[in-house]
């Protein structure tokens, strides 16, 4: 029960995206590795120019919505990583629907224009897929 206390007192949530943690992610990966469920990790590595830690603040602000709007929330879950990375956790849908979410959220962040007083930002994204639990 430690771990609910964790999420609920904030310990586990990201100050900026309001996104569940790395460390929090970590424990799911830990409980979904033995599922005999089949579960997929999309990782977006993100990469943007940012002038200052306000930027990187607003940049990852958006970034978070636009992954929020691209799963299915509350059957798939979104958590923030280190530094500019994020992973989505889905399940319930095959390799090829996977692909095509992986698809749809880069070409969002890659048509996200997004300015930042006389900044102009242009996001990159990469996404590794893994395959946790289901037997393997």
């Amino acid at each position: 029960m430690p771990e609910i206390y964790n999420l609920l007192n904030g310990k586990w949530i990201d100050t900026i995206t309001r996104l569940p943690n790395k460390e929090f992610a970590e424990k799911v990966f830990e409980e979904i590795k033995n599922s005999s469920d089949t579960f997929y990790v999309l990782k977006l590595i993100i990469d943007f120019p940012a002038s200052n830690e306000n930027v990187t603040a607003f940049v990852l602000s958006r970034i978070s919505s636009v992954i929020k709007h691209s799963v299915r929330i509350p059957k798939d879950f979104v958590c923030k990583l280190d530094g500019n990375d994020f992973c989505i956790v889905v399940h319930g849908i095959t390799e090829s629907e996977v692909q095509k979410i992986a698809i749809r959220i880069k070409d969002s962040l890659h048509y996200l224009l997004l300015t930042y007083g006389n900044e102009k930002i242009q996001i990159n994204c990469q996404i590794e897929i893994e395959t946790i639990g289901g037997g393997i």
